[in-house]
């Protein structure tokens, strides 16, 4: 899962920030190039709003703020920053998982509006046609199922939430536990603080989001294939 991951990201030419300790000079963490464009590029539009929604509630920079606002710096604790980080791998496990959710709701409702499987005097619609190869349903996902998914996700209970965010195999779960230890360190106090810009918190936890929606698509593949454990 983690090399279809990793292949993801090297489609959009965007290297994953190495470890920390790599990125800090003079305790203060930078990451540039930003990429930011090509991170968002894999979003619908709509999705897309959810994700900088995000963004701005976890980092407290709105998205229209200017290029001189996003370059001030800030101070954060490195376990914070880890926190944050895995919450937004999750939320963008989270958002894959509802949108495909929405898409079936919305084109199960569409076709038995038209359509009545089995039933007299009207055409009957083969399960087939509406459970389609689950690679096209995902294409589609962006082109039909985005008009209101803001709206679907507020209508979301708290078990709905943790049905979707929670990743469905234990090698899943794993897998983001092993990245976020490379990544910061095994050991992470409430003590040790970094300075940083809001420019790069963007970039760091854009980055976890799409990791998390790539985590979605790789675990469905792999587990077409493998057993995996259910989590």
């Amino acid at each position: 899962m983690y090399m279809m991951i990793l292949h993801k990201f090297s489609e959009m030419r965007v290297h994953l920030v190495p470890k920390l300790s790599k990125c800090v000079y003079k305790g203060r963490f930078e990451i540039w190039p930003s990429k930011e464009w090509e991170l968002e590029s894999i979003h619908s539009f709509e999705v897309l709003q959810m994700v900088r929604e995000h963004l701005s509630a976890v980092i407290g920079c709105k998205g229209n703020a200017n290029v001189t606002d996003t370059w001030v710096t800030t101070k954060i604790q490195r376990l914070r920053l880890c926190r944050l980080y895995a919450a937004s791998i999750l939320y963008g496990y989270f958002l894959k998982s509802a949108s495909l959710r929405h898409f079936l709701e919305r084109i199960l409702n569409t076709s038995t509006s038209n359509f009545s499987i089995g039933g007299q005097g009207q055409s009957q619609l083969p399960v087939s046609e509406i459970f389609s190869v689950e690679s096209n349903v995902i294409g589609c996902v962006g082109q039909i199922s985005q008009e209101n998914l803001g709206f679907y996700v507020m209508g979301f209970d708290q078990e709905m939430i943790q049905m979707c965010a929670k990743p469905k195999s234990i090698e899943a779960m794993n897998l983001i536990e092993r990245h976020s230890c490379a990544l910061f360190g095994d050991e992470v106090t409430t003590d040790d603080v970094i300075t940083t810009s809001f420019a790069s918190l963007k970039r760091f936890l854009l980055e976890a989001v799409d990791f998390g929606s790539f985590l979605w698509e790789s675990e469905n593949s792999v587990s077409d294939v493998y057993m995996l454990d259910e989590n």
